[in-house]
């Protein structure tokens, strides 16, 4: 296969490490062992701002900008046959590489899907938010639910349908958050099928890949279980453990709609021996065997 690599580097004042995540895993080997495994690679490609952007009012608004670049740059992979693996600082690259895809279908209004695998929904708005993080919105944004603004700068227009999102490992919501999933029609897959036999997950791709053009898969490293990932700030306990997330990342990836994979908030900082960026390598090769296969 060819893939496309692209870093989306940027980030909030209150997440910044995560701002060398896409360089860790650079660091670590990722496109040699792409290399090594008979892929083409192109890239990486980086999202830059503009000087006209950097300097632009609202940290928020640099982000919709920055997304926006995101978009064409997973467009333009799509139209050379490449698929996109998607470096990303934070999860509110998702809207970026959603409006992406839809530009690159050739379609009126293609029918996105998408699966959220992390230990967090990441659907709140404003209004629901505890911690008032964009981190903990972008689900929201791209189902419409808020700050439509942000979403049509990062092109994605009109947003994604929100029984078109299936929710893989995620555990730890806020209340608010939580009932506007249930309001939403939003199907969240536990843990306890991922570490068992993948039969609701399975049945959950086979839903989505029966309607949906094409599917952009969005994995946080927090899916994976705290002691995975010790040294990340947001951790949760009873997940999954890098083995069983990659075997389910395979099973996702295997089906024919998948068009893109992003991999988020990989913080190299105090990164106990490189553990986290590993059991994200580890989950990520999982995945390349599925869309590979």
């Amino acid at each position: 296969m060819k893939f496309a690599v692209i870093t989306f580097p940027h980030c909030l004042d209150t997440d910044t490490g995560t701002a060398a995540g896409p360089k860790a895993l650079l660091q670590a080997g990722l496109t040699d062992w792409l290399r090594e495994q008979g892929h083409a690679v192109a890239g990486p490609f980086h999202v830059q701002l503009t000087p006209e952007e950097e300097a632009a009012y609202g940290a928020w608004n640099q982000i919709g900008f920055a997304n926006a670049h995101l978009a064409r740059l997973v467009s333009d992979a799509v139209t050379a046959h490449a698929f996109p693996l998607l470096l990303e600082s934070n999860c509110y690259a998702a809207i970026g590489a959603l409006a992406g895809l839809q530009q690159s279908a050739g379609l009126p209004s293609p029918r996105l899907g998408m699966i959220w695998i992390d230990a967090h929904g990441d659907c709140n708005t404003p209004e629901t938010t505890l911690s008032g993080m964009l981190s903990g919105m972008p689900v929201a944004i791209a189902t419409g639910l808020c700050l439509d603004r942000l979403r049509r700068q990062a092109g994605l227009d009109p947003p994604i349908d929100p029984r078109d999102v299936v929710m893989v490992g995620v555990r730890a919501n806020e209340p608010l958050e939580q009932e506007l999933i249930d309001e939403s029609g939003i199907e969240i897959v536990p843990v306890i099928d991922i570490k068992g036999d993948c039969r609701q997950l399975r049945a959950a791709m086979n839903r989505l890949s029966s309607t949906a053009d094409l599917i952009y898969i969005h994995f946080d490293a927090d899916a994976l279980d705290q002691a995975e990932v010790a040294s990340m700030r947001l951790t949760e306990s009873n997940g999954p453990m890098r083995t069983e997330l990659a075997a389910a990342l395979e099973i996702i990836m295997a089906y024919p709609k998948v068009a893109a994979l992003g991999i988020a908030d990989i913080n190299p900082e105090g990164d106990v021996d490189g553990q986290m960026v590993q059991a994200a390598l580890a989950v990520i090769k999982g995945g390349i065997a599925g869309v590979a296969g």
